[in-house]
């Protein structure tokens, strides 16, 4: 199972480009890492001067990055439920709109349940270590993250509609009519459910929130963590961008004398009241902060690498990435340690494996060596499962 490193934030403060230095950073220490953006502002690509489509595109040594298409996605959900729900309930229920279903697919916060669904996949997956999530703007994120439950209760209270409807005219209905409704509803409700348990696993996912040293920035924040703590999601690091870094009492001294100093120094005053306040909010709360001076360059492209090491340096962003699987080789005996801790089931099969009944999932893409070796033993673990490969 991948870790999972979450940045969100208002527009404007730098999120996507402390995911993309982050992810750059990870990258470098060997983990195999994935950039992955729901920003509807496709900023990533900006950032890392790449052009990033809807499949993985490798950037450099160990960095995947790729935009999520999750607005199709809920689309063709909801055309599916409304075409199953028309087939099952048109002869009992002859005057239901199921139209009005495919309206679901518009509503705020329904594309970012079918992007946190496509996270799920990665994480769940051995091809990556790390999955670094750039966000949506903190609105549409906060939407998102409670949106699994308000989707969920809905999808419950279809099949619970059915279950009356076909006590009331069951000589109307067939059981094979509403099969691949209940079928559709049931999957989709456990990924749900799972999607829920991974965003609220601490071992496994840092929620982490970047903001400035504006009022508006430090209320924003402030919210963010007030509301996201109140659904039971912990906050790791809060990190302040565009800092300005106090020059010393002779730099100050010009001010008087010259504009530019002057300019500077008066951003710099306007900046730690607010500081001060982020402080007292991240003891509190028990989060880290973490704060980036302004840079005297454009953090992009060939530059992301040196804004990841203000972001990345001892005192800097707390995180601890270990890899997804440990492999061992041992005279040509191979192990693959897999880790599920959440997880109920882990089914195993000669090419890959099925967690909690979704996301089949393929050893053979990250190691294909192990494509040429038998498969000798599959064992499944109380916190995940272990493949035993002979050459």
């Amino acid at each position: 199972m991948a870790k999972l490193l979450m940045f969100t934030g208002k527009g404007g403060v730098g999120k996507s480009t402390t995911a993309a230095a982050s992810a750059l950073h990870l990258a470098s220490q060997g983990y195999k890492t994935i950039l992955v953006s729901s920003d509807p502002a496709h900023s990533t690509q900006d950032v890392l001067g790449v052009e990033v489509g809807f499949a993985p595109t490798q950037i450099t040594e160990n960095l995947w990055a790729k935009n999520l298409n999750s607005q199709e996605q809920a689309k063709s959900f909801f055309n599916e439920l409304q075409s199953n729900m028309s087939n099952s309930f048109s002869k009992a229920v002859p005057f239901l709109d199921t139209e009005i279903l495919t309206d679901w697919a518009n509503f705020p916060g329904m594309d970012e349940v079918f992007a946190l669904e496509e996270i799920q996949s990665l994480v769940q997956s051995i091809n990556y270590d790390i999955v670094v999530f750039d966000t949506a703007p903190t609105g549409h994120t906060l939407k998102a993250l409670t949106a699994p439950e308000a989707m969920n209760t809905f999808l419950l209270r279809i099949l619970r509609m059915k279950a009356k409807i076909e006590r009331m005219k069951s000589f109307l209905l067939k059981p094979s009519d509403t099969s691949k409704l209940v079928r559709l509803i049931e999957t989709t409700s456990s990924k749900l459910n799972n999607v829920k348990k991974i965003l609220r696993n601490n071992e496994f996912v840092s929620i982490n929130l970047v903001s400035i040293a504006t009022e508006a920035g430090f209320e924003e924040c402030k919210r963010t963590i007030t509301f996201l703590k109140s659904q039971d999601f912990t906050i790791k690091n809060v990190i302040i961008n565009g800092l300005i870094p106090s020059f010393g009492e002779e730099t100050w001294a010009d001010a008087n004398t010259n504009k530019a100093v002057a300019l500077v120094k008066m951003e710099h005053d306007l900046q730690q009241p607010y500081v001060n306040q982020y402080r007292t909010l991240t003891m509190g709360e028990g989060c880290t902060l973490h704060g980036v001076s302004k840079l005297p360059f454009e953090p992009k492209g060939a530059k992301l690498s040196e804004f990841a090491k203000f972001l990345w340096k001892e005192g800097g962003i707390k995180f601890d990435p270990t890899p997804s699987v440990i492999k061992t080789d041992d005279d040509g005996i191979v192990k693959l340690r897999l880790y599920f801790p959440y997880s109920k089931t882990v089914k195993l099969y000669k090419d890959g494996y099925v967690v909690d009944g979704s996301f089949k999932h393929k050893i053979f893409e990250r190691f294909p060596e192990l494509e040429e070796m038998k498969l000798k033993r599959k064992q499944k673990n109380s916190d995940g499962a272990t493949y035993v490969f002979e050459s």
